[in-house]
């Protein structure tokens, strides 16, 4: 049976959870966002100067990515 001493702890225990997922899934957000901001400009910024490039997302839900750039002959 549980005594009234550790109803409080369980409470605590449950709110520390939920903000760590809210904190986790805060960040997954922003990096997502951050990411995907800068695959914007290098595409833009790469198709201003008529460069050739490549672009592989490796993650959808992060955006995390690889690019890669090559002068077109």
């Amino acid at each position: 049976m549980l005594s009234k001493l550790s109803i409080p702890g369980v409470h605590l225990t449950l709110l520390i959870m939920l903000l760590m997922i809210v904190l986790a899934l805060t960040l997954t957000v922003a990096q997502s966002y951050f990411n995907s901001s800068e695959i914007n400009l290098l595409v833009e910024k790469a198709e201003e100067h008529d460069l050739e490039y490549e672009l592989v997302i490796h993650n959808q839900l992060t955006n995390s990515y690889s690019f890669n750039v090559s002068k077109v002959e």
